[in-house]
């Protein structure tokens, strides 16, 4: 069973559009629909909307990377592990300023490489070695359909790695950034 074959029938064609069989596309006519309606789903369009039209000034990313700072870090710090594990909280803690540099300056081909790895110690740290499993995507969405569908999609940011789109890099790493900093 692979990561798409756990998505539920009602996400399936919007899955579809979002992360292709043949990759990542270019936004379609209208804009980041597909991206936006995913957003949707997970209950910030709003913060999303927002964000990816104030892409001159940037305003609302840097709210929206403060409270995700804030909140992934509370969750790292509220997260209750076995002493071996500190390890992981640590690696972590390290990792976010990084990712806000990297997104704060644009590089966004730097800010994906150090989401997915953040994304990835933040699995194991909330959900242990459960987040490695092949049937993680299927418990997630046991436990909540968004919460499923948050950790389905960061188990394909590895297909924007060799996108060079950096708009469409951006709108990807905003759906996760407003997820986690409302989460």
């Amino acid at each position: 069973m692979t990561i798409d074959d756990v998505i539920p029938a009602e996400y399936r064609e919007l899955a579809d559009r979002l992360f292709p069989a043949t990759g990542v596309g270019a936004p379609g006519p209208k804009g980041f629909l597909a991206e936006q309606q995913f957003a949707r789903l997970l209950g910030i369009e709003e913060d999303f909307n927002q964000a990816v039209q104030d892409q001159q000034n940037q305003a609302v990313l840097k709210r929206l990377l403060v409270h995700f700072q804030n909140n992934v870090e509370l969750l790292i710090h509220k997260t209750w592990v076995e002493k071996a594990d500190e390890a992981h909280k640590e690696k972590l803690l390290t990792r976010i300023p990084r990712f806000v540099e990297n997104m704060e300056a644009g590089q966004y081909e730097q800010a994906l490489a150090v989401f997915i790895n953040i994304l990835q110690e933040l699995a194991y740290l909330l959900f242990g070695a459960q987040s490695h499993k092949g049937d993680f995507i299927e418990y997630t969405f046991r436990i909540d359909s968004q919460i499923g569908l948050f950790w389905w999609y960061a188990g394909k940011l590895s297909q924007l790695q060799s996108v060079q789109d950096n708009d469409l890099i951006r709108a990807y790493l905003l759906i996760g950034i407003c997820f986690l900093a409302a989460f």
